[in-house]
């Protein structure tokens, strides 16, 4: 919660991602930017609403950008500005900021900059399982990773005071279970801050990264990194706990919570060497730790990249990943981490967690499938039911977010899906070689984030497909972040909409269409003739999110219009096995409507072949004589 956020001091109980915030808030921060992406979204949510409430005693700037790489270029200029600045993502979001961040490398920080990775073990919520780890090593800039989420408040600060010694960027890494955990935090107080803008000291020989000035920074970046390497073997971020044996453990991260409770539970106590700093590896600490063992458990969340190390500097036997004592894929927990102990230690587990396992799956069998769908009421829903209604066959890209259930039936709507942007440029590629008609899907803000550039290819190239921007007016799949496309930005201000047809006017395209998706005739239409047209066609099917708009209508004392399935109904199941809304459901040999969850779309009653879905009479009752009005999904019908 943002008071317990906001506390001035004391304790509170916080989200990972809100100490990350408050860590923020701590360090004096004056700038931050992000693009919102799972588990990464709290932070960027907590202090754009904390922007807000404590402007007057405590300013900073925050905003949404238009993708990870803009978010990183505001977040630098404000660090070489001399300004603390942040900026954060998940893990595939520094694949697009990449660019910028091996380049900031080289011309070094100035005011301090941390950027926030959120990687995904087990890919929740992502398309892939990356260890951003790598990209410290990449880029040569320092890694630091918190345990628990006390150090995750903590290590912001650090990561800032880091930052401004040596003059680098720093990562703060952390992931989905770090994110997501809640813990009791001790707080710092926050300190009264006014921001105030600075005058701009030019330093072209530094900050215009030319060739002949880079080969010179390079060589300032790796003694950089060489003296960062020295000064975190001894930090106290990082330390080594005594224990019995000739067998240690090294436990990065949130692992040295569960290498303690393995220990626990095994009822052993051998020695630690818990790691925070994960580039550079402290190589001093870990061989002094190495020469007292001869074997080495080493516990980290996805790749092995600091057993890696551990193998090339020591001489012991070291277990892990690449021996397979530990999955090499998928988070860890608890039970993960024991019964690898339990084998490096030559021990059985404290229980037989694959019989728990075994059980599991047998259960797992039993239960119902819950696959993930549309929301009902999902604007979505609705514009894959069109095009699969517009054609038969077709080659159909899409794209990163809520409308990537299109890939699931009755919709079958997707057939790649890669990453941000990229549907629009596989269509690029498609419409050179297959014979169908090609209909890509992107939602709104991912068109501002990455889908611009493929489509002026398209322009520029003479490519012949459709695209469909499904505008719902939101970041919907991170929690309904502001996006360039609404008139809303961070810190509760106002900004200026970026109208989506008019940039594509701009760009060229002389097909452009906007239909609301719950007129499925027209919607329907519209792709047709999209697809009978030469070169690039866009269609924008605009509603708003469902659960943004059951939201306004309560907040505003608004009814949510109810539907009835009637007599007429023949059970021919064309509402169930080709649109399946989660508030149509199949009692007692009828076809029937939850109340409890229709949001009043009327979508359904629009797709009944025998018009058996209708408005309950009630309904009709309190609508009185304007049922067109409140029905029209294109609010067309209006009192005079």
């Amino acid at each position: 919660m943002l008071n317990d956020v906001l506390k001035e001091s004391g304790k509170a109980f916080l989200l990972g991602n809100e100490a990350i915030a408050r860590g923020a808030l701590e360090a004096g921060i004056d700038v931050f930017a992000t693009y919102p992406g799972t588990p990464s979204s709290e932070i960027g949510d907590t202090l754009s609403r904390a922007c807000e409430t404590l402007k007057g005693r405590f300013d900073f700037v925050m905003e949404y950008s238009s993708n990870e790489k803009v978010a990183v270029e505001v977040a630098m200029a404000a660090s070489l500005a001399g300004k603390r600045s942040m900026a954060a993502m998940k893990h595939v979001g520094v694949n697009v900021a990449s660019d910028v961040l091996f380049s900031f490398a080289y011309i070094g920080a100035r005011g301090g900059f941390v950027l926030v990775s959120a990687d995904d073990p087990s890919m929740h919520s992502s398309q892939n399982e990356q260890d951003n780890r790598w990209y410290g090593r990449a880029a040569n800039i320092p890694v630091i990773e918190p345990s628990s989420v006390q150090e995750a408040k903590d290590f912001v600060k650090f990561c800032f005071e880091l930052s401004e010694h040596f003059n680098i960027p720093v990562m703060l890494r952390t992931y989905t279970r770090l994110s997501h955990a809640s813990g009791i935090v001790e707080l710092a107080p926050l300190q009264k801050k006014a921001f105030e803008k600075v005058e701009w000291q030019k330093n072209p020989a530094r900050d215009v990264i030319l060739p002949a000035h880079a080969r010179k920074m390079k060589s300032e970046l790796v003694e950089k990194m060489e003296k960062a390497g020295n000064y975190l073997s001894r930090w106290d971020g990082n330390w080594i706990e005594d224990g019995e044996g000739d067998t240690g453990i090294i436990a990065c991260g949130l692992s040295y919570a569960y290498a303690k409770e393995a220990m626990e539970r095994l009822g052993v106590e051998i020695p630690v060497l818990k790691l925070s700093s994960m580039h550079p590896v402290p190589e001093e600490l870990i061989e002094e730790f190495a020469s007292q063992l001869k074997h080495i458990l080493v516990v980290e969340e996805v790749d092995p990249f600091i057993e890696l190390h551990v193998r090339a500097l020591t001489g012991v036997e070291v277990y892990g990943k690449l021996n397979g004592f530990l999955p090499m894929s998928y988070e860890y927990n608890v039970a993960v981490v024991e019964r690898g102990l339990a084998r490096t230690l030559g021990i059985k587990p404290s229980i037989d967690y694959e019989a728990i396992l075994e059980k599991g799956r047998e259960l797992a069998i039993l239960a119902p499938p819950r696959p993930p769908v549309f929301c009902p009421g999902c604007p979505h829903a609705a514009t894959f039911y069109a095009i699969k209604k517009a054609v038969k066959l077709a080659a159909l890209p899409g794209d990163i977010g809520c409308y990537t259930l299109g890939a699931n039936k009755p919709f079958e709507g997707v057939d790649t899906c890669v990453c941000m942007g990229a549907s629009t440029g596989i269509a690029c590629g498609l419409s050179y070689v297959v014979k169908e008609p090609v209909i890509a899907t992107i939602g709104d803000s991912t068109f501002f984030h990455a889908g611009l550039p493929a489509l002026v290819n398209a322009v520029y190239n003479n490519h012949n497909f459709v695209l469909v921007i499904l505008d719902n007016s939101t970041t919907g799949m991170t929690g309904h972040q502001p996006h360039p496309g609404v008139g809303e930005r961070g810190c509760g201000e106002k900004g200026k909409a970026v109208s989506i047809e008019n940039v594509v006017r701009g760009m060229g395209i002389d097909f452009v269409e906007v239909v609301n998706p719950y007129n499925l005739r027209r919607t329907i239409d519209a792709i047709k003739r999209a697809i009978e047209y030469k070169g690039v066609a866009v269609v924008i099917s605009r509603q708003k999110c469902a659960l943004l708009l059951q939201r306004e209508r309560k907040k505003g004392g608004k009814k949510t219009p109810k539907f009835t399935v009637t007599k007429n109904c023949t059970l021919c199941m064309e509402c169930i096995n080709s649109f399946f809304c989660p508030a149509i459901c199949f009692r007692e040999g009828k076809v029937a409507i939850d109340e409890n969850l229709c949001v009043g779309c009327g979508v359904c009653s629009r797709i009944c072949p025998e018009k058996a879905i209708k408005l309950c009479q009630d309904e009709i009752c309190w609508l009185r004589g304007n049922v067109c009005s409140k029905i029209c999904p294109d609010d067309a019908v209006k009192l005079r």
